[in-house]
């Protein structure tokens, strides 16, 4: 019977990113463009 052991990935060198930085730079771009989208829309109805 052969014995087999837990594969395990090679480890990076460097510090690797947490998977929160992930989701906190996607939450910064939505709120980027929204506001970009309001104050398009601000300055659309302004001229008019």
């Amino acid at each position: 019977m052969a014995k087999f052991k837990a594969a395990r990935g090679r480890r990076k060198a460097g510090p690797s990113r947490p998977p929160a930085a992930v989701s906190c730079v996607v939450l910064v771009l939505v709120s980027m463009v929204l506001v970009m989208i309001l104050l398009y829309e601000v300055i659309k109805h302004a001229n008019g």
